[in-house]
């Protein structure tokens, strides 16, 4: 797995010290929003960047938690860079969703 521990908690740069842990060898990730709706548009923002950047998630939803999953399907179904990056772009995203 590239050197990542099971379950280990990663924060990706200071300046959005938001944790991601590692599960069954992927990044994940769960988000907690007001409603279904709040949700959605957040789901929505998440694959406009995945699909500009290539590298597309695993998103789960129910109501109003999303939960994330990230590894690379073509490097062995590992976690790399690829991945590391999306999650600080999800990262970003999250905040300023919370933060509108």
């Amino acid at each position: 797995m590239h050197g990542i521990q099971e379950g280990l908690n990663l924060p990706f740069s200071l300046k959005y010290p938001i944790m991601w842990n590692t599960t069954d060898g992927k990044l994940h990730k769960e988000f907690l929003f007001k409603n279904f709706v709040e949700a959605f548009a957040f789901i929505t923002k998440v694959a406009l960047i995945a699909e500009r950047v290539n590298h597309h998630p695993e998103i789960r939803n129910v109501y109003n938690k999303v939960e994330i999953f990230l590894f690379t399907h073509d490097e062995e179904n590992t976690i790399t860079e690829k991945d590391k990056h999306l999650a600080e772009k999800i990262d970003q995203v999250f905040k300023s969703t919370v933060n509108a």
